[in-house]
């Protein structure tokens, strides 16, 4: 289940960016146990206005998560982490 949810937050991504245009992309880093993972916010403006998209890059995915929700991004970090060790 976790590796379907990563497939499709990535998936949900490109959909959403296709659907706008990049206004703005700040990156930065999240520490999770030690280890730094690229943490990407994309502005998305359309014709009807604009939003926030975050997300967090772990073994080459970017998962959507919420950085106002407490520890959200770094659970989906774990997650992303784990769905990689099932599948080997």
């Amino acid at each position: 289940m976790t590796a379907k949810l990563v497939f499709f937050s990535a998936a949900a991504a490109l959909v959403l960016s296709a659907c706008g245009t990049v206004a703005n992309q700040t990156v930065g880093t999240i520490n999770v146990d030690g280890d730094d993972y690229e943490l990407r916010t994309r502005t998305i403006e359309r014709a009807n206005g604009s939003f926030d998209i975050t997300s967090v890059r772990v073994n080459g995915y970017y998962i959507t998560c919420l950085p106002d929700s407490p520890n959200d991004c770094e659970s989906k970090v774990r997650n992303g982490l784990s769905a990689r060790i099932d599948r080997s």
